[in-house]
C-alpha cells in the first residue's frame, strides 16, 4: 500500500491536542471514581475467553528501548477474544491494520493516557483503514476502577471496540509485553509493526496510528 502524507501525523496532532486540554481531568476523575459499590461482577465474569493461533512473540519488549527492536516484522499471532458485548474480535492476521492498547484498570499511568486516546477518537484522529482497539488485562476485582468497562465509558471511550484479556493476561504475554500501559501495532498483512510500553504523548499514539495506515 501507499504510504500516507507526511501531514497526517501533524493534522491528527493538531486536533487531538485541542481536544486533549478539554478532556484532561477526565481520567484522573475516572480513576478515583470508578469501581466504586455492591454487586460488582467477578472476575471470571469479566475476564474473557482468549483463543491464541500460530506462535506468540518469542522476543519479549526490549529493556534498553535505544535499540531497534528485534521483533518488528515476525507474524503477530492471531487471537480470537470477546468484547464487551460477548462477541468475538479478532486480533492479527491479514486485513485491516490494528493499534493495540493494553490498559490495566487500577494503573495511575494507564489513566494518565485515557484523555490522549479520547482526544484522538473525538477528532477523529484513526484512519479509517485502520482499527483502534483496547484491552483490559491486569483484571483484578480487588484493585481500582472495576469493572473495567464501565471505567472506560466514563472516560470517554465506551465507543471505542474493547475487548477483554484473560486471567494472567495472555493477550498481552502473546505479544511479549510486560508493563501498563502496553502497544502493539499489526500490519494489514499481519506482521509486527511497532511495539511500546509505557505513557505515550500524542504525538507518539499519531506515529503509531500513521505507521499502521501505511502498511
Amino acid at each position: 500500500m501507499s504510504a500516507k502524507s507526511s501531514t497526517s501525523t501533524p493534522n491528527r496532532l493538531v486536533l487531538a491536542l485541542v481536544g486533549l486540554a478539554l478532556v484532561a481531568f477526565v481520567g484522573v476523575v475516572a480513576f478515583l471514581s470508578a469501581g466504586e459499590g455492591a454487586d460488582l461482577p467477578s472476575l471470571d465474569e469479566v475476564a474473557g475467553a482468549v483463543t491464541i493461533d500460530g506462535e506468540p512473540i518469542p522476543v519479549p519488549y526490549p529493556e534498553d528501548t535505544a535499540t531497534p527492536d528485534p521483533a518488528v516484522g515476525l507474524p503477530a499471532p492471531v487471537i480470537t477474544a470477546l468484547d464487551y458485548a460477548d462477541q468475538p474480535v479478532t486480533i492479527g492476521g491479514e486485513g485491516r491494520a490494528q493499534v493495540l492498547v493494553f490498559l490495566a484498570h487500577w494503573c495511575p499511568v494507564c489513566a494518565q493516557e485515557l484523555p490522549t486516546l479520547r482526544s484522538i477518537v473525538d477528532a477523529a484522529g484513526v484512519p479509517d483503514e485502520v482499527d483502534l482497539v483496547l484491552v483490559t488485562t491486569g483484571l483484578d476485582p480487588g484493585r481500582p476502577n472495576w469493572p473495567p468497562q464501565q471505567w472506560l465509558e466514563d472516560a470517554g471511550l465506551g465507543s471505542v471496540t474493547t475487548v477483554r484479556d484473560g486471567a494472567g493476561d495472555p493477550m498481552m504475554r502473546a505479544f511479549g509485553l510486560r508493563a501498563y500501559p502496553a502497544w502493539a501495532v499489526v500490519g494489514a498483512d499481519g506482521t509486527l509493526l511497532a511495539r511500546r510500553q509505557g505513557l505515550l504523548p500524542a504525538v507518539g499514539v499519531a506515529q503509531l496510528l500513521d505507521a499502521a495506515a501505511a502498511s
